[in-house]
């Protein structure tokens, strides 16, 4: 070993160094590739059932869609329909009606003069009698 220069000692004693660095790294990449591996599984399972936990979200969330639509499109039918009734009732002039404005007549003769609307009453008797006698045939 005498014949072992200076500069051939520290090369060797550097070869054995690097030799044990690279040594020492490939085992740091492996447990850091173990790390990085295990990482992702874990960070992939969450997305798993993150996903999962969204996808039965939508489907409450499209069943309320659905019963809010439902809702929201039977209130406005029963709103146009309301609409049209009052639209119906009070733009549109009725036909007359005989009888409402007879009754209409006769409450403001019963308010003028009641002695007078009693002997009204007298000539309408025989009137109530025929109003009864047909209601009494449609029953049949």
């Amino acid at each position: 070993m005498e014949n072992i220069n200076f500069v051939e000692l520290i090369s060797f004693v550097a070869s054995i160094a690097s030799l044990i660095l690279a040594m020492v790294a490939i085992s740091t990449a492996r447990a850091s590739e173990r790390e990085v591996r295990e990482n992702f599984e874990k960070t992939q399972k969450v997305m798993e059932d993150y996903q999962a936990r969204t996808k039965e979200v939508l489907a409450d969330i499209d069943k309320k869609s659905a019963i809010i639509e439902r809702t929201v499109s039977e209130s406005q039918k029963q709103l146009m329909d309301t609409m049209t009734n009052i639209i119906n009732e009070t733009v549109i002039p009725k036909e007359k009606n005989m009888g409402e404005e007879f009754g209409m007549q006769f409450m403001n003769q019963l308010m003028s003069n009641p002695s007078q609307a009693n002997d009204m009453m007298g000539a309408l008797e025989p009137l109530l009698k025929m109003a009864e006698q047909q209601e009494k045939n449609k029953s049949y």
